[in-house]
């Protein structure tokens, strides 16, 4: 074999060798488990409705997620602890887990007599491919959608951890 030949086996051994070792370190692929899931409310949910920042202490949101590991519905919510009433509604709310985010989407509470919907749009560590996953909303404005001398939005913000029975 001449040296040519010889150098230009050795660069596509290292060629090889180098497109193996990218393709065992990329990022890994959503994999949630699907079923049933729990989000409990870990610390405090704050939300500010303009004049009323409001403090809840619990909140548990129930659901599922389908086969394809990505589309979630939410069948239930509740929301405790805020020395106010704060009602979720407009149940199922449907959604996404995917990628480092989790989307709430047809999201719907009542803060006293003012009524919130929207989409809520939280994150987690995007290496985090399976349950337990914890996901921040973070100042998730959500826009009024009835009530009287109401706040023309809300916003949400609260830390869940997602756990699988």
């Amino acid at each position: 074999m001449s040296r040519t030949t010889k150098f230009a086996a050795v660069a596509a051994s290292a060629a090889a060798a180098a497109t193996a070792v990218v393709g065992l370190t990329a990022a890994p692929a959503l994999a949630v488990t699907p079923g049933t899931f729990t989000a409990t409310l870990q610390g405090n949910m704050v939300i500010n409705a303009g004049v009323s920042v409001i403090t809840c202490t619990s909140s548990v949101l129930k659901g599922a997620v389908a086969a394809n590991g990505a589309t979630t519905t939410y069948t239930s919510a509740t929301i405790g602890g805020c020395g106010v009433t704060v009602t979720p509604g407009g149940l199922p709310w449907s959604g996404s887990i995917s990628g480092g985010l989790v989307k709430i989407n047809g999201f719907k509470m009542r803060v006293l007599d003012c009524l919130y919907g929207g989409t809520l749009t939280g994150t987690y560590p995007p290496t985090t491919v399976n349950f337990p996953l914890t996901v921040t909303f973070s100042n998730q404005v959500v826009p009024k959608s009835g009530g009287s001398l109401c706040s023309s939005s809300a916003t949400v913000t609260a830390t869940y951890k997602y756990t699988q029975p």
